[in-house]
């Protein structure tokens, strides 16, 4: 696996501070700008999973040039570009589009992508954030671009990890069951998913955009049992400042729904997409055994162990 970024919830933050409050668009509604046209084959399109440090990616055209690696993230509220792909571009900035940044920083600017194609599916006019990717993953040939998985509403989206492909088809999901399939709420504009850690229940993001395991807020650094105590592992990066990540080992199990994870370390860091606004997340080291489905206009998300 390709080695991971200097900071690996950074980018996941990044995203998430430009939340659907942030964000208006005129001709839009839902937490997240959805391209105005969505084209799917009734055969669906199955591609290669690349990797980024365990996010994956995709190979996608934009406005007939690429390709171009874009990671496809559960985590991102809006799809990115990163600046020097913009400027290669020249993508027209949005006039439908106002940002505004929470707590003073300085807003992205928004660009129209007229097409992107992944695959035999064709995304029409879509928006994106401008945003210095390779600067902030501290990585000179890091992937293009973010693409939101909520892009593709009506559709499904599914990243099958051991399988290494991701498939966008037409369908549903059915209804939320709490086993393995499990609802979030319009006050969640990201994929949320219930875990029980050490027999305390917990709401994460179900994140692909993150490269590593389980992370929790600092408080739960009081309520759950640990082996020894956490210990400061390195620094997340942020627009909005350096957060410290401890790590430490959980005595206990962690479950998400049906299945009992394989979790031995629990990452703790109160990044959040404002100051006071601390979110957990699951990603890769969790994910990487499952086959994960989003129905992004349902507000459903499902984990399944491949048979």
């Amino acid at each position: 696996m390709q080695s991971r970024p200097r900071s690996p919830l950074a980018m996941l933050m990044l995203l998430a501070a430009f939340a659907p409050a942030a964000l208006a668009q005129d001709r839009h509604r839902g937490p997240a700008p959805a391209p105005q046209s969505v084209a799917v084959p009734e055969e669906g399109t199955t591609l290669p999973m690349g990797s980024a440090g365990g996010r994956p990616t995709l190979e996608v055209m934009i406005d007939g040039k690429g390709p171009f690696t874009f990671i496809v993230d559960t985590g991102a509220h809006i799809s990115v570009v990163d600046t020097k792909l913009q400027e290669e571009l020249a993508l027209p900035t949005s006039p439908g589009v106002r940002a505004a940044a929470p707590g003073g920083r300085p807003a992205p600017t928004i660009v129209v992508i007229d097409e992107m194609k992944i695959g035999d599916t064709v995304l029409g006019s879509m928006v994106g954030a401008v945003m210095p990717l390779s600067s902030l993953m501290g990585d000179p040939g890091a992937p293009r671009g973010v693409l939101s998985a909520s892009s593709f509403p009506g559709n499904l989206v599914t990243f099958d990890y051991p399988a290494k492909r991701i498939t966008i088809a037409k369908g549903a999901l059915a209804q939320e069951d709490a086993k393995t399939t499990f609802g979030y709420t319009m006050q969640e504009p990201l994929p949320t998913v219930p875990i029980r850690v050490a027999g305390k229940e917990a709401r994460v993001h179900l994140d692909t955009g993150s490269g590593y395991g389980l992370s929790l807020p600092t408080k739960y650094l009081q309520e759950l049992p640990l082996v020894s105590e956490a210990q400061e592992v390195r620094k997340a990066k942020t627009l909005m400042g350096d957060f410290p990540v401890s790590s430490a080992k959980l005595k206990g199990t962690v479950e998400l729904g049906q299945y009992t994870l394989a979790v031995t370390d629990v990452n703790f860091s109160d990044i959040g997409p404002a100051p006071h606004i601390a979110t957990g997340n699951i990603g890769y080291e969790i994910l990487k055994d499952f086959v994960v489905t989003l129905d992004s206009r349902n507000r459903l998300i499902r984990i399944a162990r491949p048979s």
